[in-house]
């Protein structure tokens, strides 16, 4: 227990560190001092007090509760499907929500690029975010149908995440090779993961999805744990895992759906995030896991996003850009373990 406890300490505080580097480091010339005054409204500058309450710190909320959010859907998907290399990016939920945005964008008409001072920004969000959450939703549906399919194993739905994938891809594709060049450019940013692209309307929102979805899962941990041992296992313990594996599949899916929507394609935090809290905690039951995995997904997206606008300052690079070149490895890691315990 202690170890547990002495880890939840350490994430608390390197995610308030890092917000604090976040917050600094978005804010220009000025100095810490002038930083920490702006923040407590004790300042004289004006423009800095609008910038850290009105980009700064909605940004530093979204990255937050989207890592975490991701990061939780991760851990569920992974244990339904009992595959350690499910997640929301690889079952096709975050390609079905590029296939909404950019059909939203180029069938539409319902994007358009803009420059602000902070840099790129796509014009008519809540419609752009709304074709992605029913592109998200509808590939998770597919998912879901294959569920019910009688005989349809955990391995079949991985497959079929990655059909699903493939399909949403190649429309994306035939959409923009249709379009004009401005909406093949407001496509293409789209799906670039940007923690800029929403307010606090958004991060409030992400915010409530997470804690509402990880409310919800909490209260299957033990159902959960019960699924690990093995679904015979399960059964004989009194869970129904067919119930447990659909409920699971949608709540991940409105958890991803709204994580995308607002923030376009941000992958393998719901990858990485679990992994690593499972190489310290290798017995450690989901009442655990899902807590621990949601705020290391916060600090990691929300460090991912600081390297992001410091990799070649002052241009800010997307965090999916960061987050992939680090998932990647771990993701190739994983399927080299795997391989290796099965030969």
């Amino acid at each position: 227990m202690r170890k547990e406890i002495l880890f939840f300490a350490v994430m608390a505080a390197l995610l308030f560190a890092a917000a604090l580097v976040g917050l600094h480091r978005g804010a220009g010339e000025s100095s810490w001092g002038d930083t920490l005054s702006a923040l407590f409204l004790s300042g004289k500058d004006a423009d800095l007090e609008y910038f850290i309450y009105h980009l700064r710190l909605p940004r530093i909320t979204a990255a937050v509760f989207t890592g975490m959010t991701l990061a939780v859907c991760g851990v569920i998907l992974q244990n339904v499907l009992n595959n350690p290399l499910a997640s929301s990016f690889t079952l096709g939920f975050s390609q079905g929500a590029a296939f909404g945005a950019a059909f939203s964008i180029i069938v539409l008409g319902a994007g358009s690029t803009q420059y602000n001072g902070s840099g790129v920004v796509l014009g008519n969000l809540g419609y752009v975010a709304a074709g992605a959450f029913a592109g998200s939703l509808t590939a998770s549906a597919v998912i879901l149908l294959f569920s019910f399919v009688r005989g349809m194993t955990p391995q079949g739905l991985i497959l079929a995440g990655v059909a699903v994938s493939s399909f949403f891809s190649a429309c994306t594709m035939l959409l923009q090779y249709f379009s004009t060049d401005s909406q093949l450019a407001a496509a293409v940013f789209w799906t670039f993961g940007d923690l800029g692209k929403g307010g606090w309307t958004e991060a409030f929102s992400m915010a409530g999805v997470c804690f509402i979805g990880v409310l919800f899962v909490l209260k299957y941990s033990w159902d959960y744990n019960a699924v690990a041992w093995g679904e015979s296992y399960a059964a004989g313990l009194g869970v129904n895992v067919k119930r447990v594996r659909v409920l699971s599949l949608l709540v991940t899916a409105v958890m991803a759906a709204f994580a995308t929507a607002f923030y376009g394609v941000i992958g393998f935090i719901g990858l990485i995030a679990p992994h690593m809290v499972r190489l310290v905690f290798r017995q450690a039951g989901h009442g655990f896991l899902i807590p621990a995995s949601g705020i290391l997904g916060g600090v990691l997206l929300l460090t991912a996003d600081i390297a992001a606008q410091a990799v070649i300052y002052p241009v800010a690079l997307p965090v999916g850009v960061i987050t992939s070149f680090a998932g990647v490895p771990v993701f190739l890691g994983l399927l080299l373990r795997r391989s290796l315990k099965n030969a």
